[in-house]
């Protein structure tokens, strides 16, 4: 009888997750991720069969819960707000210039190796997705004209994050990645929007801080 699996793999991976943000793909050792989740090396050998195919899962898990994760925004009372906390609280998992450096290293592997690839434009169609679920659903709420919710205002809001995040690494911007973020985010949907900004704050007055 097979022994049971005491560490699950979503454990796993956010173990994973975590070790590469701090040593970068590239330098990120199974032995680095197995005193995170609580094993061996050799056993996440078995379990995955390479460190390549344990950052390959990383990098599929990613692809089904990010999306998932944005377009659970849906069910807000105002989704779009609730769309700009979920990127903006992403956001807010890099805490530093050299977090950031290992999570760029991560998409240029994604980007040069073909089997991350097909895998990486899995993921940025499942978010612009999401956020287009996301934009329908706001229109449908009136947070947003819905005849400026369409396609490309899905590819500006993704497009906007990303762009947001790489500006704040090269440096020069005061604030952390998430503030950063959520200045972009406002900036690009304010257009979108079915009413006015309310007066007394730096345009649209936006959604709460990410809890």
């Amino acid at each position: 009888m097979a022994r049971p699996r005491t560490v699950s793999d979503a454990a796993i991976l956010t173990a994973a997750a975590e070790a590469v943000a701090q040593a970068g793909p590239a330098h990120v050792t199974l032995a680095q991720i197995g005193d995170r989740a609580g094993l061996t090396a050799a056993a996440l050998l078995r379990r995955f069969g390479s460190k390549d195919r344990l950052l390959l899962a990383l990098a599929r898990d990613a692809a089904e819960a990010v999306p998932a994760r944005l377009a659970a925004a849906q069910a807000a009372d105002r989704p779009l707000a609730a769309l700009i906390d979920t990127l903006v609280a992403m956001a807010g998992a890099v805490r530093n210039a050299t977090e950031f450096a290992n999570h760029l290293a991560f998409l240029l592997m994604d980007l040069s190796v073909p089997e991350f690839q097909q895998v990486t434009r899995e993921y940025a169609a499942g978010v612009e997705n999401a956020v287009g679920l996301v934009l329908r659903a706001a229109a449908a709420a009136g947070e947003v004209d819905g005849d400026r919710a369409g396609r490309e205002a899905a590819e500006a809001i993704h497009a906007a994050y990303n762009g947001a995040l790489i500006t704040w690494g090269m440096g020069g911007h005061d604030g952390s990645p998430a503030e950063h973020v959520r200045r972009h985010l406002l900036r690009v949907t304010r257009p979108l929007l079915s009413s006015p900004p309310r007066t007394g704050g730096p345009g649209w007055s936006g959604p709460a801080r990410p809890r």
